[in-house]
Parts: C-alpha cells; structure tokens; sequence
C-alpha cells in the first residue's frame, strides 16, 4: 500500500483553497524556508503519529489569514485526508497484500469499473472560542466510502478504529535531531519496535532470575559487600518499622525481561578505548546515519523475521537530512533512503535545502513548495516534465538535476552556456547586485529546449530572463532564432495576437500563419536588420524577458566591447597578414575566419563590418581555439570595475535593469 494523495484545507500555512499533492515512494519536499515543508509532514502525523501527543490537534494547527483579526474568530475548521492505494492487488505476491487489505476492505471505493480501488481516509478538526486562550478542539478521523467527487455525507462515513490507524504508523524526524531518545529502548521508539517483533518465552523471566542467582551470590562473597548490606538495613529501620518493608538488601535489579531491555544500548567495536563505545559518543553525523540505518533493519525484521501483525505501511519522514552530515556521505544517505523506499511496508518523505541532496533525486518525486504572497498561504506544485516519449524529456530532467538550486531561487536567469555563469555574476556584482542575497540564480540552459525550462519555471511561479545568443548568419540563427522565440512564447501561454503583432501601413495587424512561417526565409539586408532590432526590442519587453546577445553571441559581445583586454590574454595572435602588403593574404584570412566564426563555409558576413571581421580572426583564436571559461576568466582580471561599467553592453544595461525591477531593488 502506499499514500498516493494528500489534500490539505486550513492546516497551518495551507490556507482555505483546499491543496493538492500527489506522492510517490520517496516525495521530497523543496522550497524556502518557511514555505510549508514541515507543515506537509506534520499534516501526515496528525494522522499517523505513533503516540497520542503526534496526533492531537492543537490551536496553532489552524490556519489563520494574515488579514484576520485573531480576537474577532469564534470558530476555525481544518481537514487533511490522504489517498491510499494498494498497488499490492496487481501482483502476483498475494502475500505482500494479506497485511494492508484486509484491515481496509471494507471500506474501499472506486471511481469506476476496471479502475483500482482505493481508500480515502481524513482528519477533520474545528476550534471554538472558549473560555481559555487554546479554545476547544474537536476532532476526528473516519474513512469517506464514496468516491472522489461526490457529496460527503453521515451515512458515506465511518469512523478510524484504533487498530486501522496502527496500520499506518510515522517515523518522524525532525530537523533538530534527538537521534539518543530513538536509539533507547523506550515505548514506541524504533529500537523498542525492533524488540516487541521477537517471540520471547513465557517464562522468560524465571529463567533470568535463575541465571541471576549465582551472580548475586558472587556479588555477596566479596569482602566488605556484606558489611555494606548489614550497615544500610540496620539505619534504614531506625527510620521505618513497618513489617512489609523492613528489610533493604543491595541485589542487581536486572531481573526481569523489562528491566534488561530497558538497558540494552547499541555499542561500537572495534575502538582504541578500553571502554565500551555507545552511541552518544558518536558524533552527531554519526547519530544520524546510524539512525537511519537503524530504520532500514526495522522494516527488513517487520518483513522477513516477525509473525505478528505489524504496521502494513511504515512512513519514514525526514527533516533536512542533509543536518549533521558531510556533503561526501548525503550521496549513501539518499542511496538509504531510496532502498527504505523500495521496500513493500515502506515510503520515504523528505524535505531538504541540501543541492547535494536534491540533485540525487529524480525531479518526478520533487514538490515545490511557496508562499503566495498575494493570499499569503502555501501553494504546491509537482515537477511536470515534458512527455517521456519527447527527446526534450532527459534532456531536462538531467538539466534540473545538474542545477536544483533554479528551485530556490527568486530569479532565474537561462543562459545558453559556461560564457552566461562567468560573465554575468561580474557584471551583477559591478553594479552593486548580491545574486546571493537577492536568491539569483544563473544556469546555462537557456539554449535547446529552453521552452521547457520557462514551462517549468512557469509551473513554479519563478521569475525568471532568459539570455540568448542571436547567432545572426549562422545556421538557426537570425530570423531562424527570433521565430523560434515568438513560436515557443506563443506555446507557452503568450497572446498569439500580441506578439505578432505588426504595423503596415501606419496600421497595426497581426500576422498571418503563413507570414510567420516565412519569417524564416526573410534577408538579411539594412532594412532587415533595423526590422529585426524592432523585434528584439519587443522581445525584451517586460511581458517576456527574453534578451539576444547581438550580433552572434556573448563571447563575440565582449570581444568587441573589451577587445584589448581579451587580445592580451594571448602571446601570439591570429597573425593577420598586412592589409597593406598582403592584400590577396589578408583576404583570404579574414574570409576563412568569417566562415569558422558563423560555422558556414558558404557564409560571406555581409551583416558585419570591416571591424568585425578582423574580431572574428581574433574569436576563432580565442574561444574556438582553446576553452571558453579559461579566456573569459582571464580577461576579466584585465578588466578594471570602472571600464566595465564604461563600456557596458547595452544588452546588459536592459538585462540589469529587469532584475532590479523583478527583485525590486
């Protein structure tokens, strides 16, 4: 079985608009800090917490709208009800299933005929004004045997018994580990589920008394013990004369089956210490790996070693378990975890700020959480990727596995390569722009598939530019690369008529279907050019945010503005034949590098000029020749702050102007 659903109304920082959240076997909770992601696990143990305390409802479980006056409520109500499916009923291991359905069967539903059933379960609780500050609280849990959709009424409810609810039971860890109370030997704590699973003897405890006698005896030959006996009974009846408690006598009180495993701890071996070593003298990354392997060994006894009844479904939810570890071993932590979560009595929650922890995770499992500042509640969103037939489908799940921190940042900005992530944090911090304080995020996948980056930046609400290079002349580049954009908006939600939008005539109209696919096939001439500028500037409008660095790309872009600098990262140029002497040389020179720099050996630049060209010679030397990064790197320690800002590009000053509007700076 596993919880398949989770809806959420009025819990904590869920607000009135009822939730929804799909799980898989090891969901894992992303967001910023005070988003919703403990909320999301404290609503699962109001439902399946192992003690009374865990499931009880208290007054600040109840969500309350920031705009509300907290003296004027008398009455708050708030509901979580999850979805249980029991995918057990299309295997072929009857077995796995003989411990989750029946307890359930009675009270499955289903939405139709050949679908799988499955159980609705949900916690309702309301809060009164009383007559003190927490209220009265009233809550309860019952199963809803009508499909989803229909009306709930008494008659299509029944209450949770005890023994239903224990069906289910929640490890919960949260972020401020107490790893020592779980790792003891104490009611409901992991170590003492582990015990209760072993068929003891009945008449344990005699034969522990037996075995005890001769250590007692042992105990009392010793020198000096008797006389300590003798000593504190005599000055204990000075004191107390009653017949049934006379007598006090020194005997180890490990005598009973409880009093030993009460005292059982886990020790270490082999140490350089003489004593032994026990767990709280571990560090605190120690605790907690061997806390959760702790959990993995009980879900292995509950399936393989015990005949008793046992949980059908253990929840393992974890706070940030990235805390206390080094970044080496968050790698064998997931690793755990996920085989916690492929066991059949098992299913890992998770949430986590870790990008060490987050990248191991496939982004079908993830759920991003946030605030809406404009209702001021939490709202969740699944991962969507595209369709897994697509070609664009590993491609993108590799990208944001590579790049997780895009799901806690305040601004994304997609670039198409190594180039953006150099350049742009410079030019941010020359004009006085934190990208840490202000949660920017630079990411090199701003280039194929970039339509399914702003989708899934889109689904998660995060403002986000997009940097492109135009490569004009080259293959896709050009008219090539402006249709691609206008298409992909368009496929992303824009207005077609908006953004198609063209004056003829000292009228505006709207290309036709027809027109737009002939934008590909449009020249490149004066006239052209001074059009395409007019697109590139509607593109970069506010609506859209998407910017070209014109005329081919950022590492031609900053060669021409900073030219001394890049030339001087090299000892030996191009070596341009004299223009003068040579000129037939020189020709040839400049044409083979036009035709290495647009990647066309037809390509002739006739949209770049005589400046331009010398560069391309200089470009092919410097970022076709040898890395990217490496030059740009250097160059930049060339490049003082204060000719950087003279000589900003005035893409950059657009681009830089966007953020501060999107940051509100």
């Amino acid at each position: 079985m596993i919880i398949q659903q989770l809806k959420i109304k009025n819990f904590r920082s869920f607000g009135d608009t009822e939730t929804i959240i799909n799980l898989s076997n090891i969901s894992t909770f992303v967001g910023s800090n005070s988003s919703g992601k403990t909320a999301t696990l404290q609503a699962l143990q109001k439902l399946f917490g192992i003690t009374q305390n865990e499931r009880t409802l208290v007054k600040g479980d109840f969500h309350s709208a920031p705009s509300s006056q907290p003296d004027s409520v008398k009455e708050m109500s708030l509901y979580i009800e999850v979805k249980i499916a029991f995918p057990e009923l299309t295997d072929s291991q009857q077995d796995i299933g003989n411990k989750s359905v029946p307890p359930f069967f009675s009270h499955f539903t289903i939405n139709s005929p050949k679908e799988h059933p499955y159980v609705r379960m949900r916690l309702e609780g309301k809060w009164f004004a009383g007559s003190t500050p927490e209220g009265e609280i009233e809550q309860k849990l019952f199963f809803i045997t009508v499909p989803e959709g229909e009306e709930i009424n008494e008659e299509s409810i029944s209450p949770v018994s005890p023994h239903q609810r224990s069906q289910i039971k929640m490890i919960y860890v949260p972020a401020i580990r107490e790893p020592l109370a779980q790792l003891k030997n104490a009611s409901g704590t992991i170590l003492w589920r582990i015990l209760q699973t072993i068929n003891w003897p009945e008449d344990m405890d005699q034969q522990i008394k037996s075995e005890m006698k001769p250590v007692d005896e042992l105990f009392g030959s010793i020198e000096g013990v008797g006389e300590i006996k003798t000593i504190v009974s005599e000055q204990w009846r000075k004191y107390h004369s009653d017949l049934r408690y006379q007598d006090a006598n020194l005997e180890f009180n490990s005598t009973t089956l409880d009093s030993i495993l009460k005292k059982l701890e886990v020790q270490f071996s082999p140490t350089q210490e003489t004593s032994s070593y026990t767990i709280d003298k571990l560090g605190d990354g120690l605790r907690s790996l061997f806390y959760l392997s702790l959990v993995s060994s009980l879900l292995e006894v509950e399936q393989q070693i015990t005949d008793k009844p046992t949980a059908a479904l253990t929840i393992l939810a974890i706070e940030e378990p990235e805390n206390h570890i080094s970044p080496h071993l968050l790698g064998k932590v997931v690793e755990n975890l996920n085989e916690i979560s492929e066991k059949d009595n098992a299913q890992v929650f998770l949430t986590s700020h870790s990008e060490s922890i987050i990248k191991r995770v496939s982004p079908e499992d993830i759920c991003h959480l946030r605030i809406d500042k404009t209702v001021g509640y939490t709202i969740a969103k699944k991962i969507q990727l595209p369709s897994k037939e697509s070609d664009a489908f590993k491609y993108i799940k590799e990208a944001v596995m590579a790049y997780p921190e895009i799901y806690f940042a305040k601004l994304v900005i997609l670039g198409e390569g190594d180039t953006e992530e150099i350049i742009i944090p410079k030019l941010l911090k020359v004009k006085e722009i934190s990208s840490y304080e202000a949660g920017i995020s630079v990411v090199p996948l701003g280039g194929r598939h970039v339509n399914h980056m702003w989708k899934l930046l889109n689904q998660l609400d995060i403002p986000h530019i997009t940097l492109l290079d135009l490569d004009r002349e080259r293959g896709g580049g050009g008219w090539g690369r402006i249709k691609y954009v206008l298409q992909e908006l368009i496929n992303n939600g824009h207005n077609r008529d908006e953004l198609l939008q063209v004056e003829s005539d000292s009228m505006d109209t709207v290309m036709t279907q027809q027109e737009f696919e002939e934008m590909l096939g449009w020249e490149l001439d004066e006239e052209s050019i001074s059009i395409m500028k007019t697109w590139i500037e509607k593109l970069q409008g506010e609506k859209y945010n998407v910017f070209f660095s014109s005329p081919l790309d950022l590492d031609f872009l900053m060669l021409e503005n900073f030219p001394a600098s890049y030339k001087s990262t090299m000892s030996n140029g191009p070596r341009l034949p004299d223009k003068d002497t040579k000129p037939d040389e020189y020709q040839q020179k400049i044409k083979s590098s036009i035709q290495a720099t647009l990647k066309n050996e037809k390509a002739t630049g006739h949209t770049y000029n005589e400046q331009q060209h010398e560069l391309m010679a200089w470009y092919n030397s410097l970022f076709l020749g040898r890395g990217k990064p490496s030059t740009h790197i250097e160059a930049l320690t060339y490049i003082t702050d204060s000719e950087l800002l003279n000589n900003f590009p005035d893409v950059f000053e657009n681009l830089i102007n966007r953020i501060k509007h999107l940051i509100r700076i």
